[in-house]
């Protein structure tokens, strides 16, 4: 069996929600067997709102508004802009590439072929950092920026420069380098990762991402409670890091327990002893984190249903009845399987594997027990990008006097 997604054109952030979708699935840190992702995502997106797994580096955050900027300005009618901003972002794959980038490039392979182009990856972004201030698809904006351009060359004779009128970026924008669609790299100026700092730090509702602005030099670590500034968090921030601790070590044994009753159906004893020794060494994850040690659980569906209120009561029941068999230390129990089995027949119907042996010839061993991230690989290296510009900008130690 087969499928295929269909885009709207002229929904850019839809297409972007499906494109991540696709890359969810590519991505073993995302792959979600049992339907919890509206649960992770509700932490993703309080922590580190405007990102996306399909994020690479934070200097398109720049690239992209310069490329619609300069398009934008000429006024050109709506299908001539749309091949503009494409033919621009082709130049700046290959104006990435001659400036040696090698990881990181949307559409490094593909190039002129590209389908999905970085604007329509980093679109809803740039409109949740207000970059980007309209509240338009790609298209939509063009067409709007187009009009505007027009409407006032009709009144006043000759071009519009960048100083004319509101086309939708935010005019703090750094200005583009000299010859940067010839090459370029991912590296921020001084004054760019001064703007990106401002742009995280405006960030409204107290997310992790805007406290970590100002300090983005200890944007660190593994996950989001071991950087160096944790004792330092604001309280309500440090109760969200901590439930996304807790639901980070809590749900972790159900996909091992999932791929070992696939190995053991499919009759893999080379993989069975693998899974059974991982199931042993998060047991003793469980001790050594404290995870259910004064967890107010209460509290913790609240967080969540604060993110997502159109969270499934279905949702809610299996991930709570799992963390109860956890807590009493039945998550390899009978109840604890068929917890597991029914839940993933009322998601996948036939494509069940637990339940179908056909189902079974698509798994993928280990599939959907990379561990819960919410996305801190993503905002670490952007705050990475951002500390390393302003380095720049700091003052450089005298020399010592001999």
């Amino acid at each position: 069996m087969s499928s295929t997604f269909g885009w709207l054109d002229q929904d850019d952030s839809q297409r972007a929600a499906m494109t991540e979708v696709i890359k969810l699935f590519q991505d073993e840190s995302s792959v979600d067997e049992l339907g919890i992702g509206p649960i992770r995502d509700s932490f993703s997106n309080t922590l580190f709102p405007g990102t996306s797994v399909l994020h690479t580096r934070v200097r398109y955050l720049l690239f992209i508004p310069w490329l619609v900027k300069d398009v934008a300005r000429r006024g050109l009618p709506l299908d001539r802009a749309r091949a503009e901003l494409r033919s621009g972002e082709v130049r700046l794959i290959r104006a990435l590439l001659a400036g040696g980038m090698k990881s990181g490039v949307i559409g490094s392979q593909a190039q002129d072929r590209l389908k999905t182009m970085p604007s329509q990856v980093y679109w809803p972004a740039l409109q949740r950092f207000d970059i980007v201030t309209w509240d338009r698809s790609v298209q939509g904006h063009l067409r709007r920026a187009g009009s505007t351009v027009q409407t006032l060359r009709d009144l006043v004779e000759g071009d519009v420069d960048h100083g004319g009128p509101d086309l939708g970026i935010d005019p703090s924008l750094p200005p583009a380098p000299e010859a940067w669609l010839k090459e370029c790299t991912f590296d921020l100026t001084s004054s760019e990762a001064a703007y990106l700092q401002e742009v995280f730090a405006r960030l409204p509702g107290g997310s992790l991402l805007s406290w970590l602005a100002p300090r983005a030099h200890d944007a660190t670590g593994d996950t989001v409670w071991e950087i160096p500034c944790a004792a330092e968090l604001p309280q309500s921030l440090a109760d969200r890091v901590d439930q996304a601790r807790r639901l980070h070590h809590a749900w972790y044994g159900a996909p091992v327990l999932y791929n070992l009753m696939l190995a053991e159906l499919a009759d893999r004893d080379d993989l069975v002893d693998g899974f059974r020794v991982e199931l042993e060494t998060w047991e003793s994850e469980l001790q050594d984190s404290a995870t259910f040690d004064g967890w107010d659980r209460t509290a913790f569906w609240s967080l969540v249903r604060e993110q997502n209120p159109r969270l499934r009561g279905a949702t809610h029941i299996f991930v709570e009845r799992w963390f109860a068999l956890v807590e009493s230390g039945q998550h390899g129990s009978a109840d604890a399987q068929r917890l597991l089995r029914e839940r993933e027949l009322r998601l996948k119907g036939k494509r069940a594997r637990l339940q179908y042996a056909q189902a079974r010839q698509t798994w993928t061993p280990g599939a959907g027990m990379g561990r819960l991230g919410y996305r801190w690989g993503v905002a670490k290296a952007f705050l990475a990008d951002v500390a390393e510009g302003l380095q720049l900008a700091a003052p450089q130690p005298a020399e010592a006097v001999l």
